[in-house]
């Protein structure tokens, strides 16, 4: 049996309850998978819709090399619950994040914060970016370790359709808070108490619906009309968006709920700031694609065919349709999309060209540019991975820990080495 036949010979498929709601699937058996046989390759997405689907709480964070650790969604399974080993994850070139319904890094989830991804076998040439577990409990995890997408609940809901109505409150510690001084009024904040609550709209492929009960108790965050608000503001009918996190019974699919969104103003402000939030940061570190081509011309420049990734706000795409001619740098990245020392060692280029594709494969953004190079640099080759900048973005040099300086730290950076 081939390497890649045993790894996809682990997958899961069973059916579990969350706290007396309904069924979702996971992967814990040793059946033959029959939803992913997709293996990444150099300068090719994925078809749209395949990727295994997996969920688990985020607890370990590699924000620079884009990398993570979740610990899987319950199943029943006391044994992997009790000694099955963290369910390490590395993000594809071109997969995208997720936060509060707006584009994100890593960086910007906190730890905690159940998340939803798709996920595939690892990249040809890349096996062993996430180093193997011990055989014995291989089983208790599946193989698809590179993620083409996370979200939390919030963005994996929303962009679904799907919201929760509540349809009860019982038990909650009173917990309300005075905005303009700050001051916390609230009982035992340590009493749990129950929301019970049915899915509304959607119905959501892959995640939750019909009707739940989660846990809420003194930790737990309610945003109405902008602001902070206390768990009095619960009221029945009300149409929310929630973000998950670990409860006691997380062996059983049981949540406690870390964030309530009762209305579509506290939505809309968590999403911008999510927004700017990462429009600041795409800014400084640039945006990512891959090279498609590269025309060679006599005097020792060029043309460099490059698609962007997808998952950016539109309004970044947007700057280097209408702006590209005033000039674009071009800086070599790796696949974690580090780049080395991107303010001295990009090349500018002139756009000549721009398409953009219909109906677009899974991590792309449908936007491909031609950009004119004076100067080609080693890396400017088909499949390599690049970050780009519109000219008036400024030129500023990012923290050592998240540049590459030397060879041997980007073959260090190429496997993940975290507490097993």
């Amino acid at each position: 049996m081939t390497k890649i036949r045993q790894r996809r010979c682990i997958v899961l498929l069973a059916l579990v309850s969350c706290f007396g709601g309904a069924e979702r699937t996971f992967a814990d058996s040793e059946e033959e998978p029959q939803a992913e046989s997709f293996i990444p390759q150099p300068g090719q997405f994925p078809p749209a819709g395949t990727g295994t689907y997996l969920a688990g709480e985020l607890v370990i964070v590699d924000p620079i090399n884009r990398r993570g650790g979740l610990r899987l969604e319950g199943n029943g399974n006391q044994n992997r619950y009790a000694r099955g080993p963290i369910f390490y994850f590395a993000m594809l070139p071109y997969g995208t994040i997720r936060f509060c319904g707006a584009p994100a890094e890593l960086r910007d989830i906190p730890i905690g914060t159940l998340l939803h991804g798709y996920f595939f076998l690892p990249p040809v040439g890349e096996e062993k970016t996430i180093p193997p577990v011990p055989e014995e409990k291989a089983k208790m995890i599946a193989p698809q370790n590179h993620a083409i997408s996370l979200e939390d609940d919030f963005s994996f809901y929303q962009r679904q359709g799907q919201a929760w109505k509540i349809e009860s409150v019982e038990g909650a510690p009173k917990h309300t808070v005075d905005i303009s001084s700050g001051t916390v009024t609230s009982g035992d904040v340590s009493n749990r108490g129950k929301l019970r609550v049915v899915s509304s709209g959607g119905p959501a492929k892959d995640g939750i619906t019909g009707s739940y009960t989660f846990e809420i108790d003194g930790a737990t965050r309610v945003w109405q009309g902008g602001k902070a608000t206390g768990l009095d503001a619960l009221v029945s009918g009300q149409i929310a968006q929630l973000n998950l996190t670990w409860a006691p019974g997380w062996r059983d699919d049981e949540f406690c709920v870390a964030d309530i969104w009762l209305d579509e103003e506290s939505q809309e402000s968590a999403t911008e700031l999510q927004r700017r939030r990462h429009i600041r940061y795409q800014r400084y570190h640039w945006l990512a694609g891959w090279v498609d081509s590269v025309e060679h011309r006599d005097i020792g420049g060029g043309v460099l065919s490059i698609t962007f990734f997808g998952g950016m706000d539109p309004s970044l795409y947007s700057e280097f349709r209408d702006k590209g001619a005033k000039g674009i740098g071009v800086a070599v990245a790796e696949t974690t999309l580090r780049t080395y020392w991107h303010n001295n060692d990009k090349k500018f280029g002139k756009m000549v060209g721009w398409k953009e594709i219909a109906d677009p494969p899974h991590g792309s953004s449908g936007y491909q540019i031609q950009i004119l190079m004076q100067e080609l640099l080693n890396g400017y080759r088909p499949g390599r991975m690049v970050r780009m900048q519109c000219r008036d973005w400024g030129y500023f040099r990012l923290p050592s820990e998240e540049r590459l300086k030397t060879i041997d730290e980007r073959d260090e950076a190429a496997t993940l080495g975290f507490p097993k």
